[in-house]
């Protein structure tokens, strides 16, 4: 019978994965051995030795050794490194590089959690464009980003689309005739309105502004421009239209580079710009009484229950789930970003929560009050403790769950509390099996 032969993993790879790990700290010990015997060398030899030259050069030749290590660790390396990824990428995929695409994302929740609005407008020098249909998650998840950056000096555009355009009726149409999304252009014009408000009345040298157009044409993509008049200016668009679904499109951004996609879309999105018109408010809202509006939505904002340590903490954006249809302006949010394969299943369940304040004589002056939410599996839902009867789901339904919750707020404080519950899944072979989220948006409106 032949015995098997066990074979000896090599050591040469091994060692070298080793040294390449700490090469930095291999470096510095190099120089420190150099300069420890340069030092040395006068106490250890008598001055008249024939050997004292030659180790203080021999030492200070080691310690140089370690400086050009150290040097070309810290500095030329990445710079290598980066030169060999950009032409690795035009060899796998030269059309990308061609284009300029820096990354192509399936949906909003990808580009999320690649790239947020912060780290994009981080290095912002001169002028945020951004436009679509409605805006509704600029207006609600980014309303104190474009505050600051108005604030320190920058033009910030933006363009949402003409609540009494034609086309928002074709739009609405397609979805049943509800007014689900005129409500959400009116919405984000009085959070923008409100915001208008606020810059003004702040008087900051250097202060840049903040621009908000309406357009009554059909939109060509929804994009968020970040300098694009400057050499390393981005832009960020949807691939297709907004047209009142609520599948995700899927994004890609764009870097400048001669013949490449940047132009066009830049093209694009200033040909736009020029055939809208400032926002007058009192026409675009229908009133001249002043409303205040709010909206909240998962995200940031939201809480999850820590079992272990009994408290709350900050929710997490979770991974979405290919079946999962989205909420705009909101994200899927959950006690991690995906639940584990134990967890799959034997299930269990997670509460969810989010507060705000109405003011004092406003609980009965309330104009709207309506939530939006889906779930996976399932969720109860308890305002200010007082639960609703009903289980809300829906995570693949063509529309979420649509809750009036006007006759449950109260002045002051208000909880709005999600038991989201994951049913068992013995037989899931993967944590997408299973999965878990809570998605939601609420609409508050009352006199201001």
């Amino acid at each position: 019978m032949t015995q098997p032969v066990g074979v000896q993993p090599k050591k040469g790879p091994a060692l070298r994965t080793w040294i390449r790990d700490r090469v930095v700290f291999l470096a510095l010990i190099i120089f420190g051995v150099g300069m420890a015997g340069y030092i040395s060398a006068d106490l250890l030899l008598e001055k008249e030795s024939i050997w004292l030259h030659p180790v203080k050069e021999f030492s200070l030749l080691i310690s140089m050794i370690g400086v050009v290590s150290l040097g070309y660790e810290l500095f030329l390396r990445e710079l290598t490194f980066n030169e060999y990824k950009e032409a690795l990428q035009e060899i796998v995929n030269p059309d990308a590089v061609r284009l300029g695409i820096r990354g192509i994302y399936k949906n909003r929740s990808e580009l999320a959690h690649a790239h947020n609005f912060e780290d994009l407008f981080r290095h912002v020098k001169k002028e945020i464009f951004i436009g679509g249909s409605s805006l509704l998650s600029i207006s609600t998840g980014s309303r104190d980003l474009i505050r600051e950056k108005v604030l320190a000096g920058i033009r910030v555009r933006l363009l949402v689309m003409d609540p009494d355009s034609e086309v928002v009726e074709i739009i609405t149409r397609q979805i049943g005739g509800k007014a689900t999304f005129l409500n959400e252009i009116k919405t984000s014009l009085l959070l923008f309105q409100k915001l208008e408000e606020e810059l003004d009345e702040i008087k900051a040298p250097g202060k840049g502004t903040l621009e908000v157009h309406t357009y009554k044409t059909i939109p060509s993509h929804s994009f968020i421009s970040v300098d694009a008049h400057d050499p390393g200016g981005i832009i960020i668009a949807d691939i297709g239209p907004y047209l009142g679904k609520s599948h995700q499109r899927p994004s890609m951004m764009l870097v400048r580079k001669r013949g490449a996609l940047f132009d066009q879309y830049e093209n694009l999105a200033n040909a736009m710009w020029e055939e809208s018109h400032p926002v007058i408010t009192q026409l675009t809202i229908g009133t001249t009484k002043k409303t205040k509006a709010s909206v909240f939505a998962s995200g940031i904002g939201t809480e999850v229950f820590d079992n272990q340590a009994s408290e709350w903490i900050p929710a997490v954006l979770c991974q979405l789930n290919s079946k999962w249809r989205g909420i705009k302006g909101a994200q899927w949010v959950a006690f991690r970003d995906k639940v584990t394969l134990e967890e799959a299943k034997t299930g269990g369940r997670y509460r969810f929560r989010f507060n705000f304040n109405l003011p004092n004589g406003k609980a009965t002056e309330v104009n709207r009050a309506d939530l939006f939410v889906r779930a996976d599996d399932t969720c109860h839902i308890s305002i200010n403790g007082k639960s609703l009867p009903q289980e809300f789901g829906g995570a693949d339904f063509a529309d979420p769950f649509l809750l009036h919750l006007g006759p449950h707020l109260k002045e002051g404080e208000n909880s709005i509390e999600f038991e989201v519950i994951n049913y068992a899944r013995p037989n899931a072979q993967v944590p997408e099996d299973n999965p878990l989220g809570l998605i939601y948006r609420m609409h508050l409106e009352y006199p201001g």
